[in-house]
């Protein structure tokens, strides 16, 4: 009698989390040193927080083969980011063929909220809203992630917020199809003129990298930025990237460590699986039933 396959979660992306994927030597050192650096935050500034406390000793407690594998933390974050770059570069490679394989940028205008309303259900809610609009777009499977930043105008013209968008790869046969329908799902807003960006993924590996950057900015938007032309110099908006103010960087961090690992993933018709020794993306098109789908 054969003996039964070894129980798996699919979903457990942490759980492949493995050394290997871990940098070492002098290029560790950058993440430790972010480690280490919100951990004296949290223990300077919020002695008083009991959740920065127990964060701060998940981030104390992180060494080799005892990993926190928190979402705050950069050393995991920076191997998460590997782990998911290898397994959608295996993934993508079985799709080659299927139409053009496409760079998707969308920054939804409800993907908002105001700088102390961050909560994990937010983003379930949103992740699953947005996969829904993804589909009603055309969109088959999709592999990608939630980012973050901080949005300020320089003039106050809206509000401090904090903004949750979407990157990732598909497939297409028609690009500008595609493009039509994703900014009629996500339409542009005054704050938000070009909510949709999609190009050709012209098979540079950063772009996998990029899915699920460990790295979060605040963005100051000003209208009064210049841009060089044929005819020379002419006014438009422009942003400049910054770094978070220390409240924010312990806000998104609490965050994160609540929100996990694997909540940052976006993924529609895929799914992670983890079976211990190999870890990989699937494709999970859902079954149809004559012309309805299951």
């Amino acid at each position: 009698m054969s003996k039964s396959p070894i129980p798996f979660n699919p979903g457990r992306f942490d759980g492949a989390l493995i050394e290997p994927f871990y940098s070492v030597g002098l290029a560790a050192v950058p993440y430790r040193r972010e480690r280490e650096k919100l951990v004296r935050l949290l223990r300077s500034k919020h002695q008083d927080n009991e959740k920065a406390q127990a964060l701060a000793d998940t981030l104390e407690a992180c060494v080799k083969s005892r990993r926190c594998k928190s979402a705050a933390c950069a050393e995991c974050a920076r191997a998460s980011q590997k782990l998911f770059a290898s397994t959608a570069a295996a993934f993508l490679a079985k799709q080659k063929g299927a139409g053009h394989l496409v760079c998707v940028s969308i920054v939804p205008a409800d993907g908002r909220c105001k700088p102390k309303e961050l909560a994990p259900a937010y983003a379930v809610r949103n992740v699953r809203r947005w996969k829904e609009r993804l589909g009603r777009a055309g969109v088959t499977w999709f592999v990608g992630a939630l980012d973050y930043s901080l949005n300020e105008h320089d003039t106050a013209r809206y509000k401090p917020h904090w903004s949750e968008h979407v990157y990732g790869l598909t497939t297409t046969t028609d690009m500008d199809r595609l493009k039509k329908e994703l900014r009629k799902q996500f339409p542009a807003t005054e704050e938000i003129p070009r909510p949709v960006k999609v190009k050709i993924w012209d098979g540079d590996p950063d772009a996998l990298a990029y899915m699920l950057k460990p790295n979060y900015w605040r963005r100051v938007a000003t209208d009064d930025g210049e841009r060089f032309t044929k005819n020379g110099m002419r006014s438009c908006r422009a942003t400049d990237k910054q770094r978070l103010r220390s409240k924010e960087r312990v806000r998104l961090a609490l965050y994160l460590d609540e929100l996990g690992l694997h909540g940052r993933l976006v993924l529609r018709w895929a799914q992670f699986m983890n079976r211990g020794a190999t870890a990989s993306i699937e494709e999970r098109a859902p079954k149809t039933v004559g012309t309805r789908i299951a």
